[in-house]
């Protein structure tokens, strides 16, 4: 897909990769809807961003999801492309998994996407294509100690995304997924079940050398909606 002159809506625009994503396509020319939950936040983004269109919502809640494709339609006419990135972690053991949070996680991270996808594919299907890309992680490949809870809902996106590709090729709908190492966010802060800040930084202070920045990861989603490609993994800046 060519970005430039394209609209394109993102959820979790208002931080961290979400906001260095739609930067970066912004800068590439094409129309950003931002959404996220923080007014404020996505304000001064759209602030940075000549042209966006901001739509606060929570994208857990099936009214908003009507409302937030709803009113792309109305204020730009189409959407091209939909990038799932709102999402949420979490980290603690099998045994001590709050179920009502991880049915939270569950809600925000695969139930979501996939009403957003629902949303956005008949309007993608009759202007006769377009991409969606959803946000996973490398953590959805392996088996590590006390991420089991957000890797699982990782390998449950894998699962719709690239069964929908398989679905969707005929109505040119390119369904795509990248999956982020760590990434130097507050991603891991910002949950009921945060990650230990030893994942990222040394006790100095200093990021890690495995830790990816944003930037890194706009860059590549930038790569693969253009490309097509079903699947890309980022290990490395």
């Amino acid at each position: 897909m060519l970005i430039k002159d394209k609209v394109i809506l993102i959820t979790g625009a208002s931080g961290g990769i979400g906001r260095a994503i739609s930067q970066h396509l912004a800068g590439l020319g094409a129309t950003m809807v931002l959404t996220a939950r923080d007014q404020t936040a996505l304000a001064h983004l759209s602030a940075q961003i000549p042209g966006s269109v901001t739509i606060p919502g929570d994208v857990t809640k099936a009214a908003d999801r009507q409302m937030i494709v709803e009113t792309a339609m109305e204020r730009c006419g189409r959407i091209d492309a939909l990038i799932n990135c709102a999402g949420q972690a979490m980290f603690g053991s099998i045994e001590k998994i709050n179920l009502e949070t991880f049915q939270s996680l569950l809600d925000l991270n695969v139930v979501a996407p996939l009403g957003l996808m629902q949303l956005v594919i008949p309007h993608l299907r009759v202007q006769g294509g377009g991409s969606i890309l959803n946000i996973s992680s490398l953590a959805s490949t392996k088996y590590i100690p006390n991420i089991a809870g957000y890797a699982s809902t990782k390998y449950a996106l894998n699962a719709l995304s690239l069964t929908a590709r398989a679905e969707l090729a005929k109505d040119n709908i390119v369904v795509s997924i990248i999956r982020p190492g760590i990434v130097d966010t507050d991603f891991g802060k910002n949950t009921p079940s945060p990650e230990p800040e030893a994942l990222r930084r040394a006790p100095d202070g200093s990021i890690l050398p495995h830790v990816i920045s944003p930037d890194t990861v706009a860059k590549k989603v930038a790569e693969i909606l253009q490309s097509g490609e079903p699947e890309l993994d980022i290990l490395e800046n």
